[in-house]
C-alpha cells in the first residue's frame, strides 16, 4: 500500500492559496501545459493542485516557442496602454534572416519565421572585417 494520497483539487487559484498561507506552505508552479498552468501546495502526505487555463494568445506564444525553438523567441509587444500589440520573433538562430520580425497576427508572423527575410548590415558588436 502506497503513503501517497490524491492530491486535493482547487478550482480556484485564491482558494489555493489560502490553503498554502493555512498550512504555511509555498505555492509552486509545477508544469507549463499548452493550455493551462498547474499550481500545487505539498503539505507532509498532502498536495493540494490547481489547474489554471491561459489565454488563449498566451496558449499561442507557447506553441510558437515550442515550435521554434533555437531559432527564433516569441512574444507581445504592448501599447502605450499596456495591451498586447504587435507579435515579435527576436532571431536566436535563423542564419541570415532578419534579427526581428513585426506582425499583426500570430499567424503572418509563423509565416514570417518559416520564410524569413534577410538580415542587413551586421549584427551588434560584430567587427566589420568579420562581417559577412
Amino acid at each position: 500500500m502506497s503513503d501517497r494520497l490524491d492530491p486535493l483539487v482547487f478550482d480556484d487559484l485564491v482558494e489555493l492559496r489560502e490553503w498554502a498561507r493555512a498550512m504555511d506552505r509555498p505555492l509552486e508552479l509545477v508544469e507549463r501545459a499548452p493550455d493551462s498552468d498547474v499550481y500545487a501546495v505539498r503539505a507532509g502526505h498532502a498536495t493540494a493542485v490547481c489547474h489554471v487555463p491561459i489565454c488563449p494568445d498566451e496558449a499561442t506564444l507557447r506553441r510558437l516557442n515550442a515550435e521554434h525553438t533555437g531559432r527564433w523567441r516569441v512574444w507581445r509587444s504592448l501599447d502605450e496602454h499596456g495591451r498586447p500589440a504587435a507579435w515579435v520573433a527576436t532571431n536566436l538562430g535563423a542564419a541570415g534572416a532578419a534579427m526581428t520580425l513585426h506582425e499583426t497576427t500570430p499567424e503572418r508572423l509563423e509565416e514570417q519565421m518559416n520564410a524569413p527575410p534577410p538580415a542587413y548590415g551586421r549584427a551588434l558588436g560584430t567587427p566589420s572585417h568579420e562581417a559577412g
